[in-house]
């Protein structure tokens, strides 16, 4: 028997059992992918798992380009202007911690990129578990996850390798704005196992093609759902990739919490202070351009909660900062995703109930 069957079999079975002990208190299972793989990290051969973890990745942000054809990312990129703008605020804000820590300039900025991204899986993931992707403040919190991918876009390497990434980009948007809603028509004869196995190649082949191109992987798969979405296969990929997302997703965040245990060495607590200042910095920020995308009190609320969470992105940034001898940003990204997912989780989990308690319909109308 193949060792990666040993391997998916003790995976599957640990996060089904985890998956059930949450069942019960409605709470998304998440969290508890992200600390079973902190707790057997060391005794699960993860390398085993892949691909599945990695698969799960590129169809969540597949999901998310689903959600995100041109005609709704025409209507919705006013909004994400205007509270993009107050969110990217929190990046010279973690610069200056960066060098109240006793950081140098290069320090510093990874820094500032640890504290100001947020993770697009664990939102799009706790928003989809908890069935409010459809919600006005969700809507704000999706568009600050396109906005991330499309920046990301701006890591080719090189002036060349940014040019073919950009190229790229414009020509899957203009093939989803102008070829794609013609061939609706052909492509709804298609059989669903063709639907599957296309879906399939083509996302998994774009994210090749940008990862080619020095852009992020990531940023394919969600231009790749923008498409799909164009051609009318929404509801469909939805219904054949939902089961295999699911799966994919589960394993990539028991990995990120076995390979986060590694980067933590022995923290102090000036380091935990400092995390708890980070996840507070963005909080006003977040309210403030959900005010400005023209939400009422309680959505605005909403939207800066959704996002708490950190997760894969602050890792990478943290395991690059190791290697170029900043441990104490690994340390602080580990930190930081450890402590903001289960926080995040239960923010966004009684974040209707935190809104009734802090804005009563009485005192301010409606929400």
């Amino acid at each position: 028997m193949h060792p990666s069957l040993e391997a998916f079999a003790l995976a599957a079975g640990l996060l089904a059992l985890g998956a059930a002990l949450v069942h019960r208190l409605g709470f998304p299972p998440l969290p508890v992918y992200l600390l079973i793989g902190l707790l057997v990290g060391e005794r699960l051969p993860v390398e085993e798992l892949e691909p599945l973890p990695s698969l799960g990745l590129l169809l969540l942000l597949f999901s998310v380009g689903l959600e995100f054809g041109p005609d709704r990312l025409r209507s919705l990129s006013g909004k994400a202007l205007r509270a993009g703008f107050w969110d990217a605020l929190a990046l010279p804000l973690g610069f200056l911690l960066g060098l109240l820590l006793g950081l140098d300039l290069r320090g510093a900025a990874l820094l500032a990129g640890v504290v100001y991204v947020s993770s697009s899986a664990v939102i799009v993931k706790l928003i989809v578990d908890l069935r409010r992707a459809a919600n006005p403040e969700s809507e704000v919190v999706l568009e600050d996850v396109a906005v991330a991918l499309l920046l990301a876009l701006l890591g080719g390497e090189g002036p060349w390798g940014f040019l073919l990434s950009l190229f790229l980009a414009l020509a899957y948007l203009a093939f989803a704005r102008y070829l794609g809603p013609p061939l609706v028509r052909a492509v709804e004869a298609f059989s669903d196992e063709l639907v599957l196995l296309l879906g399939a190649a083509l996302t998994t082949g774009t994210a090749l093609l940008f990862h080619a191109a020095g852009a992020s992987e990531g940023v394919g798969a969600f231009l790749m759902g923008v498409v799909a979405a164009s051609l009318g296969l929404r509801e469909r990929l939805e219904h054949l990739f939902g089961p295999v997302r699911n799966l994919g997703v589960a394993l990539f965040f028991l990995v990120v919490g076995a390979e986060a245990l590694k980067l933590l060495q022995g923290f102090s607590p000036g380091l935990f202070l400092s995390v708890l200042l980070a996840l507070l910095l963005k909080l006003p920020l977040n309210h403030r351009g959900a005010a400005l995308a023209g939400l009422g009190l309680r959505r605005r609320l909403y939207a800066a909660l959704y996002l708490v969470p950190r997760g894969e992105f602050n890792l990478v940034l943290g395991t690059l900062a190791l290697g170029q001898g900043y441990p104490v940003v690994a340390q602080f990204a580990v930190l930081l995703v450890l402590i903001s997912i289960p926080l995040g989780a239960l923010l966004i989990r009684f974040a209707p109930e935190i809104g009734a308690r802090l804005y009563p319909r009485k005192a301010m109308g409606t929400a």
